[in-house]
C-alpha cells in the first residue's frame, strides 16, 4: 500500500456513493443567489424554491452540488467574513457534502489514462470515469502529502494515511476561515488574457471556418496532453517489465510527438470525444471565441471555461450566466449531449430543471 493506492481506493470509494445522485453544478454567482436567498437577503419566489428542491435532493440522496478547482480559488476572493465567504461556505459544504471534482490536470490526466487503458485492456478493465473523477474539497487544488525526511517507510504512510483522512473529512469553512485574503491561492490571468488575445488578433484572417478554429484549439490542447500520455505509457511499461525507463532527451521528445499525434488523431473521430471529453470541450468553448472575431477575451473568462467544462463533461445541469450559457449552447455545439447536462442561467429556467430532475429520478 501507498499514500497514492490510499487516495484511489478513497475517490473510487467515494464515486460510487455518489453513483446515485444527479450533479447539478452551480457557477460561483449562482452560489452568491442562493447565500443571500438562505439569509433572506434575496427574496425572489423562483430563488427561495430553488434552494428548497436543492436542499430536498440533497437530504434525500437525489443529487448533489459538487464544486471545482476554480469555485474554490473564485470563493477565496470573497471578503473573509460571516456573512460572505463563511456563509458561502457553510452553504457548499450543505449541498455539496464536501465532495468536489478533482483538480483540472490530474482529471484531465485520468481521462488520458483510462482512455489508453481501455484501448489496450478493454471497458470492462477499468472503471467508469464517474467512479475516477470525485475527491473531497480539501484536495480540490490536487493531492498533497506530508514527508518526514529521515523516517522509516511505514511512520510515513501511516502519517501521510491519517493526515490523507483527516483532511478528507474537514468541511471547506474550516478550510477557507484561516486563508485571510486568498491570495496565496489565486492566479494572475492578467498577461496570459493580453498575450491570447493579441495572438487571436494576429492569427484571426487565417481561420475560416469553426471547425478550423477548432482544429487549431485542438492542437494546443494536445501539446499538454502529449506530455501527460507520455508518462502514462512509460508507467504503463514500468508495471509490465519491472523496470523503469530512462530515456534519452531525444527519446523523450520522439515519445512526446508520438502521444500528440495519437491523442490528436484519435480526437479526430467523433466517437472518441466522449472518451477525452475534458480536451473537446475545452477546445470547443475556446474555438467558439476565436471564430467570434470581434470577441475579446477577459481575465475570469479562465474560471467561467473551468466552470463550463467540468459541468458539461460531468454534471446533469449547470446553472450559470446567461452569456455563458449562450457560448456553450450556441452553434450546435452538442456540447450539451456530452452528459446529457442542461443549462440554465435564469433561476426560473434553473427550478424547472432541479424538479425535473428530482421528477425523474
Amino acid at each position: 500500500m501507498t499514500i497514492e493506492r490510499h487516495s484511489r481506493a478513497r475517490k473510487i470509494e467515494l464515486g460510487q456513493e455518489l453513483l446515485g445522485r444527479r450533479k447539478v453544478y452551480l457557477d460561483t454567482r449562482y452560489w452568491i443567489i442562493l447565500r443571500e436567498t438562505a439569509a433572506a437577503r434575496r427574496t425572489d419566489a423562483a430563488s427561495r424554491k430553488l434552494l428548497h428542491f436543492l436542499r430536498r435532493g440533497v437530504n434525500a440522496g437525489r443529487l448533489i452540488c459538487p464544486i471545482s478547482a476554480d469555485l474554490f480559488m473564485e470563493l477565496t476572493k470573497q471578503a473573509n467574513t460571516p456573512t460572505r465567504r463563511q456563509a458561502t461556505a457553510r452553504l457548499i459544504d450543505e449541498l455539496s457534502l464536501g465532495v468536489t471534482s478533482m483538480d483540472p490536470q490530474t482529471l484531465l490526466a485520468t481521462e488520458a489514462h483510462r482512455f489508453l487503458s481501455a484501448a489496450l485492456h478493454g471497458e470492462e478493465a477499468v472503471h467508469p470515469m464517474q467512479e475516477l473523477i470525485w475527491t473531497k474539497v480539501a484536495y480540490a487544488l490536487g493531492d498533497m502529502y506530508p514527508k518526514l525526511d529521515g523516517a522509516p517507510p511505514e511512520d510515513q504512510l501511516e502519517l501521510q494515511k491519517r493526515v490523507f483522512d483527516h483532511l478528507w473529512e474537514t468541511p471547506l469553512s474550516d478550510l477557507v476561515a484561516g486563508m485571510d485574503d486568498g491570495t496565496e491561492l489565486r492566479r494572475d490571468y492578467t498577461e496570459l488574457t493580453r498575450d491570447t488575445n493579441a495572438r487571436n488578433q494576429e492569427h484571426r484572417d487565417e481561420l475560416r471556418s469553426y471547425e478550423n478554429a477548432y482544429d487549431v484549439e485542438l492542437r494546443g490542447a494536445v501539446e499538454v496532453v502529449g506530455e501527460i500520455a507520455a508518462d502514462i505509457i512509460a508507467e504503463m511499461e514500468a508495471r509490465t517489465t519491472g523496470s523503469r525507463p530512462d530515456p534519452s532527451p531525444e527519446q523523450r521528445a520522439a515519445s512526446v510527438n508520438m502521444c500528440r499525434n495519437l491523442v490528436y488523431h484519435a480526437m479526430r473521430r467523433p466517437e472518441n470525444r466522449s472518451a477525452m471529453r475534458t480536451l473537446h470541450v475545452k477546445a470547443s468553448i475556446h474555438a467558439t471565441m476565436r471564430w467570434d472575431k470581434e470577441r475579446r477575451f477577459k481575465a475570469n473568462d479562465w474560471h467561467d471555461f473551468g466552470h463550463a467544462t467540468f459541468a458539461l463533461t460531468y454534471c446533469d445541469a449547470f446553472l450559470t450566466e446567461g452569456p455563458l450559457r449562450h457560448l456553450v449552447t450556441s452553434r450546435g455545439s452538442g456540447l450539451e449531449d456530452i452528459n446529457g447536462c442542461r443549462v440554465a442561467s435564469s433561476a426560473d429556467d434553473a427550478l424547472a430543471i432541479v424538479r425535473k430532475i428530482l421528477e425523474d429520478g
